[in-house]
């Protein structure tokens, strides 16, 4: 069977059928996209969709904000438009720490957060707790779940990380006002990072957090 005739099958879709089998290879990887509409014509004219770009894989965008946003402007644009969780991620990243656009950083990192993408629920949860609104930042990181296994947040955490690489982090002044206003009994073990209880697991999120090296 020559490798032409299933290829012929698939172009014979429906319009509609195939903007929905791309979408799906856009979870993948925006290279597979790539690699696919340059195996037909006629598909690539349903790759320029909405549902496409919305659905679209931006993971290795992720681990370099800036570098996407300076270097992918036109599809990073396109991406927000169309709704893409991980984009406003990497947008609201680009303006909170980069910029000090704060109120526009958070609105990109709430819708985001909103859309379910696990890191903005950390990432935007934390901001807000050290920003001192502690109902609304400990009710996003709650959704991670900490409580039954702290796995799903350290892996966030450490995903964030890796997206922080080279920004400028500033430690204001309201973060460390939080942070010392609602430091835990002397019960907890303050100096044990890894052993967190309900007592004191915002509070060494926080110093995770405020200390963080971008460089």
């Amino acid at each position: 069977m020559t490798p032409t005739k299933p290829l012929a099958q698939i172009e014979s879709l429906p319009n509609d059928i195939l903007r929905e089998i791309i979408s799906q290879v856009a979870t993948s990887s925006r290279r597979d996209v790539r690699h696919f509409m340059q195996s037909s014509p006629e598909l690539a004219k349903s790759a320029p969709d909405k549902q496409v770009y919305k659905r679209l894989n931006l993971k290795p965008f992720a681990k370099n904000p800036l570098w996407a946003l300076n270097n992918y402007t036109q599809l990073m644009e396109r991406c927000l438009e169309s709704g893409n969780m991980e984009a406003h991620y990497i947008k609201g990243i680009q303006q909170y720490f980069q910029h000090n656009n704060t109120n526009i950083g958070l609105e990109h990192l709430k819708k985001s957060a909103d859309g379910l993408y696990a890191d903005s629920i950390y990432l935007y949860g934390i901001i807000m707790t050290c920003r001192g609104q502690l109902e609304e930042g400990r009710t996003y990181l709650d959704k991670l779940e900490w409580k039954k296994n702290t796995a799903r947040g350290d892996r966030c955490w450490r995903h964030i990380k890796r997206s922080l690489r080279g920004m400028t982090f500033l430690r204001k002044r309201r973060y460390l006002t939080t942070i010392r206003n609602n430091k835990p009994t002397r019960l907890c073990n303050l100096n044990d990072m890894d052993t967190r209880c309900h007592k004191c697991y915002y509070y060494k999120q926080m110093l995770k957090f405020v200390n963080v090296r971008t460089t």
